[in-house]
């Protein structure tokens, strides 16, 4: 009897040890998840503050003009503009049809955060500039890339 509740015990220290080991490793999982996605909304809001609110309204706009004018689609601008990590924390811009919502672009996907999302390498990219179309092939973008050739910076104007 001894022998059995001496084995008995091992059994329950043995399984206390083995969930004591796993809530640590989920605590550590979890913790290197948030880590991970705390240094992907700083990089993204890095990315998106480079530009000034004026040059993301010209952005916006440059994409509804050019879908409209070249493809005929109404493309659908938020009127909060919401970073998706399923696209690289770029904004998703959608067209509307009788049937169906489909994906029109992603506007601005962050090139250093292309590695985690496969589709952001993959959907079309709209971007201000030349520059911004190269820096997203640097980082691996490998979908179509339209950029708009908007200045880099905002010209200041004297009065």
């Amino acid at each position: 009897m001894e022998a059995w509740r001496r084995q008995w015990a091992e059994e329950e220290a043995r399984r206390a040890r083995e969930q004591a080991e796993e809530a640590q490793r989920l605590a550590r999982e979890q913790a290197e998840r948030e880590e991970r996605e705390r240094q992907a909304v700083e990089a993204a809001n890095a990315w998106w503050h480079r530009l000034s609110k004026q040059q993301i309204t010209q952005l916006f706009a440059a994409v509804a003009e050019r879908a409209w004018r070249e493809e005929k689609l109404w493309v659908q601008i938020p009127e909060k503009l919401l970073m998706d990590p399923a696209y690289a924390y770029g904004v998703p811009l959608y067209t509307q049809d009788k049937r169906r919502r489909s994906l029109y672009g992603v506007v601005r996907p962050c090139p250093s955060l292309l590695a985690t999302s496969s589709r952001a390498r993959e959907d079309h990219a709209l971007v201000r500039s030349a520059h911004e179309a190269r820096e997203l092939q640097e980082m691996g973008h490998e979908g179509r890339i339209t950029h708009f050739d908007l200045p880099e910076h905002e010209q200041l104007t004297m009065l």
